[in-house]
């Protein structure tokens, strides 16, 4: 199953928000999910399963389980040269554990693309303070990674790394999108409290003018088309 595409509202250099077109209808079912939720959803989840090679990332049956997590663990460590084991390391499997038991309250170990989405919106409506410290505790972990120099500001150079090893993005688009489209004050770095907000906002909000949809870059532009509103 493909993730619905559609360019979201986007802030201009003015300031203003340009017009957007109508994303598709919620999905039905118990649970319904507001539908840009649902496409962060899908985009998280594309980010970090681990698919078996030669199937796509978006192939049946994909399935994202706690090793997927640690895996990406892993990478963001040793991006920013802690060993595997390292205080950093174990603080970060830490974090991604408390997030995973949120995700897989029944235990079953593995969730399809279905099901991690129905989990994300049970947590959202039943355990939402949880899902929220969650979320800032694994931001937390990644941004003390991130943040080589201990200024307690994120080039772009180092949020670009983060993303690459945590979020395997390589796209010149996604990179560029998220770091300048998050930088809520254009000062040129991101400080550690715009990130904090681009992640719960990117797990909570359904709110199109967020930044934090653009965490992880933003929707492919459609074949000869441009990339949303400002194009790509």
């Amino acid at each position: 199953m493909s993730p619905p595409v559609w360019p979201f509202r986007r802030r201009g250099p003015n300031g203003r928000t340009p017009g957007s077109r109508t994303p598709p209808a919620a999905p039905t079912g118990p649970e319904p999910l507001d539908p840009l939720l649902r496409w962060k959803l899908d985009r998280w989840f594309d980010c970090l399963v681990d698919a078996p090679s030669g199937t796509g990332r978006r192939s049946t049956p994909v399935r994202l389980t706690f090793r997927d997590y640690e895996l990406a663990a892993t990478r963001v460590a040793r991006a920013f040269r802690h060993r595997p084991g390292s205080r950093e390391h174990r603080r970060l499997l830490a974090c991604l554990r408390k997030l995973w038991r949120l995700h897989d309250r029944e235990g079953t170990g593995a969730l399809d693309r279905e099901a991690f989405a129905a989990c994300v919106a049970r947590a959202l409506r039943r355990e939402r303070r949880s899902l929220v410290a969650a979320v800032n505790s694994l931001c937390c972990a990644m941004v003390d990674i991130a943040d080589v120099d201990g200024d307690s500001l994120l080039s772009e150079r180092e949020y670009r790394a983060l993303l690459a090893a945590g979020f395997r993005l390589d796209s010149e688009h996604d990179l560029r999108t998220a770091y300048r489209t998050l930088d809520r004050d254009n000062s040129g770095t991101l400080e550690h409290n715009e990130v904090h907000e681009a992640f719960v906002e990117f797990f909570t909000s359904t709110d199109p003018d967020s930044p934090g949809n653009w965490l992880l870059g933003g929707p492919r532009p459609p074949h000869g088309g441009r990339g949303g509103p400002y194009g790509s």
